[in-house]
């Protein structure tokens, strides 16, 4: 039985720290913001861009660069989930965490004053959104997968949607952005939290 952090599963602990790395550079970025700052009137994007947050764009930008190294390992330690039914849509999954995980690294490298952001945000929300999709349809019948998290993904996708919908629609409407990733890292919190006691 995994009972020690350092027994902790690969999947849990790079989900964690997915989590708390974003969640720390994000707050350390946003408190040195000048000006108002809002989820309802500014993209996250607006963090991590020097003109815009001079004294605190680099906490941003590391924070994503890190939270997608993170997810890496998360998305490597998924394997535990040993997949037997729709192993081929589980294993897509996963690349599609990885491939989503390596956008979130180039967000932070190219911000949305440089001509591939736009780019990369696109794919980032695309692909983190057939990432839910798949890895919930794959592992909705796996007798270890809690179903309540599997609800719970339906709801992050309908975000994810709706954020698609609104920037097509209505371009400024940045708190979809907000509630897709922070409803999106909510997952991955119970998806480790679910695979810690996978392990045990």
């Amino acid at each position: 039985m995994a009972t020690g952090t350092k027994n902790m599963p690969l999947a849990t602990i790079g989900g964690l720290l997915v989590i708390l790395l974003f969640c720390i550079f994000t707050l350390a970025s946003a408190v040195r913001y000048p000006g108002a700052f809002s989820p309802m009137d500014n993209w996250l994007s607006d963090l991590g861009t020097m003109k815009k947050n001079p004294a605190g764009y680099i906490y941003f930008n590391v924070g994503c660069i890190l939270a997608g190294a993170c997810t890496l390992f998360l998305v490597s330690g998924m394997g535990a989930w040993r997949v037997q039914e729709r192993k081929l849509l589980f294993e897509a999954g996963r690349a599609l965490g990885a491939l989503s995980a390596f956008t979130l690294m180039l967000i932070g490298a190219f911000d949305e004053n440089t001509a591939y952001h736009t780019m990369l945000s696109i794919a980032f929300f695309l692909l983190l959104g057939l990432f839910l999709v798949f890895t919930n349809i794959s592992l909705w019948k796996h007798p270890a997968y809690k179903r309540w998290i599997g609800y719970y993904a339906i709801i992050a996708v309908l975000i994810d949607v709706i954020l698609a919908l609104t920037f097509v629609v209505y371009e400024h409407a940045p708190i979809w952005e907000w509630l897709s990733v922070f409803g999106a890292l909510a997952w991955v919190g119970m998806l480790a939290y679910n695979m810690r006691e996978l392990e045990q």
